[in-house]
């Protein structure tokens, strides 16, 4: 039987600047929902940008369609540097300053984008629980994942999150979302194995439904999942992965899309151009 879920906590985006709870309840939860943060017009511009991502101008695009199921997984990272709408909309939407207020950061630096459409039908696409950070060669605590859903996304799609899970300040070895069975490239043996969250009873699960526009900002450290989708309509979001003013570089192995050549260990990552500082400008 499925683990029943509680509703994360949501607040309304065009008051969220001077409503200290949306704070408290990222602390303490790991992750809230700001509804209606991202306007319509934005929204088609990165409809715009996904065109253009996904007709080369993403040099970090994988596609994926597993046997049996009639849709595809498509994920594309870095595509900012080459998409001008992905570009405008890091640097001059509100979410940079709805992330750093919930962050609570003196600055905001880019990571990475990341975009991830799941086609109608994608049944096997599902992402295995995991934390963002156990990927990531950085140390600190102020890294986070601000998700912006593109289509209607209800909860038997939705994100799922172990409420409260990123305060315990374990960072657990990397799940392998291809094959979860099998060890991650990348994973630190050091890093304590993933725990049985589904049949833990003390693990209380966070999800809820979102509408286009809707924004999930989430700890690294949070531990989270996904289902496949089900529906016979796409189910798209766009992040934007950004660190705070507490992070800094760890030359540990790890995707090329974390890492920058030009860092050494104790680095602030904006020293570099590939993460470029997004607050203060």
């Amino acid at each position: 039987m499925a683990k029943e879920m509680d509703k994360v906590q949501s607040f309304d985006a065009a008051s969220v600047l001077s409503n200290a709870e949306a704070i408290d309840a990222f602390n303490s939860d790991g992750v809230v929902c700001l509804r209606q943060a991202i306007s319509p017009d934005w929204r088609a511009r990165i409809e715009e940008g996904i065109v253009a991502a996904l007709s080369g101008a993403s040099t970090d695009l994988d596609v994926v369609k597993a046997s049996g199921d009639s849709g595809k997984f498509t994920v594309s990272s870095q595509a900012w540097q080459k998409v001008d709408q992905f570009r405008r909309y890091i640097f001059e939407s509100p979410l940079a300053d709805l992330s750093q207020y919930i962050l609570q950061s003196k600055t905001l630096t880019l990571f990475y984008d990341f975009l991830l459409i799941k086609e109608a039908n994608s049944n096997s696409a599902a992402t295995p629980w995991h934390q963002d950070h156990s990927y990531y060669p950085l140390s600190g605590t102020k890294v986070i994942n601000c998700w912006t859903a593109l289509d209607p996304i209800p909860l038997e799609t939705a994100l799922r999150f172990w409420k409260g899970s990123h305060l315990s300040g374990i960072v657990y070895r990397a799940a392998n979302f291809e094959n979860p069975s099998k060890p991650y490239k990348y994973a630190r043996d050091s890093h304590p194995p993933l725990p049985e969250i589904e049949a833990d009873p003390n693990a209380k699960l966070l999800a809820t439904a979102m509408a286009p526009g809707d924004l999930l900002i989430f700890s690294s450290r949070v531990l989270h999942a996904a289902p496949g989708n089900r529906l016979d309509r796409r189910r798209a979001g766009f992040s934007i992965n950004w660190v705070g003013d507490d992070v800094t570089y760890d030359d540990v192995p790890a995707l090329e899309t974390y890492r920058d050549p030009s860092l050494r260990t104790g680095d602030r990552i904006d020293i570099c151009a590939k993460f470029p500082m997004v607050r203060p400008t």
